[in-house]
């Protein structure tokens, strides 16, 4: 039935006695996505704020970012993983004791 809407097929996995079904969204969808993200995606408020910090020459933790905007700290490692993501900061050493640091 999904094939028939031009949905890829689904993947199935056996987990010992259980399996798991990947659903993939519809080439379309995909495609479009891709093209509607713009290049230069601006940072919200909270991510400008760890980027000027980081620019200040200061290491920024989560826990830092939710304290000074007041917001949750698994908000606080989105903010961050988005601008990983977008390649504006990069993490360096293991993860309990590495650092942010902005890309050149």
């Amino acid at each position: 039935m999904c094939q028939n809407g031009g949905y890829p097929a689904p993947d199935w996995n056996e987990l010992g006695s259980a399996f798991r079904v990947i659903f993939f969204p519809h080439p379309e969808i995909v495609a479009r996505s891709e093209t509607d993200v713009p290049v230069n995606v601006p940072v919200n408020e909270r991510q400008q704020w760890v980027v000027n910090r980081l620019g200040a020459g200061k290491e920024i933790k989560a826990a830092d970012l939710a304290r000074q905007c007041h917001v949750a700290e698994k908000t606080a490692k989105r903010d961050i993983s988005v601008l990983k993501k977008q390649g504006i900061i990069e993490f360096v050493g293991p993860p309990k004791t590495g650092v942010c640091l902005l890309k050149d």
